[in-house]
């Protein structure tokens, strides 16, 4: 199974030309409405396919022997359906339950999660690993190998779930940054929306700097460019997804409660505006 090889594009019909003449797999390879199929097995449950089974829930070995693996992007569902693949999944049943909840809630309800503190600390040291391990998708479409970047997260997420001490301490660490990240991509609030600037993930912030919750967090990625709209709550009849494939169209897209602007294409400020005022006027 070690021979397997690991491959991310922004571009759907990239991707997919990557995986011809191959036994493969795919994971989260989703583009909005458009999925890119593995030939063996697809593990996708954005969008149309809400509902279905969070990579992080497969088993290990579950998709066979297989030549390569597509995604989309990197993130701890992802690697879980990698690792999975693999078979090099870690035994920690309600470790991987709460990262499947994160990725269909949004890190900003782990408070509603049930998770232990165990598992809370686990996932924060995930986090305080993959942000010194950034993984992206090239702006331009093309497929490139990262098979390396997912051995190591493999073995970060064994390291950490086998109990190492400093990474455990690192995601300590790193949430108690997250207070001070809170203030510094903090730009404005206003008609329950915060709108927000920075290098990380900043959409589970909802409370503004004055200790005022909002209802939706617009952000605006200077690392990679994309716009991320989220709701605390998604409101009955409103749609982060809608709302972006209003504006940038159907490879835009994620769920009600979160989505973002398409994989291959860096937003601008004036696009982070137009975003801001979009999630206002639906919060209307």
């Amino acid at each position: 199974m070690s021979n397997i090889n690991f491959v991310i594009s922004s571009n759907p019909i990239n991707l997919a030309d990557a995986l011809v003449g191959l036994r493969s797999a795919t994971v989260e390879a989703e583009y909005g409405d458009v999925v890119v199929k593995g030939s063996a097995l697809t593990m996708a449950h954005h969008g149309p396919r809400t509902g279905q089974q969070c990579p992080c829930s497969y088993d290990n070995n579950c998709a066979g022997e297989v030549e390569i693996v597509g995604v989309s992007h990197f993130d701890l569902d992802t690697l879980g359906g990698c690792a999975a693949i693999l078979g090099r999944k870690p035994e920690a049943a309600t470790f991987w339950a709460l990262a499947e909840f994160v990725d269909l809630n949004g890190a900003h309800k782990l408070g509603q999660s049930g998770a232990s503190e165990e598992d809370l600390r686990r996932l924060h040291a995930f986090w305080a690993w993959s942000e010194k391990v950034r993984v992206y998708a090239p702006r331009d479409g093309s497929a490139v190998e990262i098979t390396d970047k997912v051995i190591a997260g493999c073995e970060a997420v064994e390291q950490i779930v086998a109990g190492d001490k400093e990474m455990l301490k690192a995601g300590d660490v790193w949430k108690a940054n997250g207070e001070k990240l809170s203030a510094d991509s903090f730009v404005e609030a206003a008609g329950g929306v915060i709108a927000r600037v920075a290098a990380a993930f900043v959409n589970h912030l909802y409370v503004d700097p004055q200790g005022n919750a909002q209802e939706a967090v617009v952000a605006y990625s200077t690392t990679t460019g994309a716009i991320t709209i989220s709701f605390a709550d998604a409101p009955k009849g409103k749609s982060a997804c809608e709302i972006v494939q209003s504006l940038w169209g159907e490879l835009a897209g994620g769920h009600a409660g979160i989505a973002g602007s398409p994989r291959d294409r860096r937003m601008s400020l004036k696009d982070f505006s137009v975003a801001v005022e979009a999630t206002r006027a639906a919060l209307c």
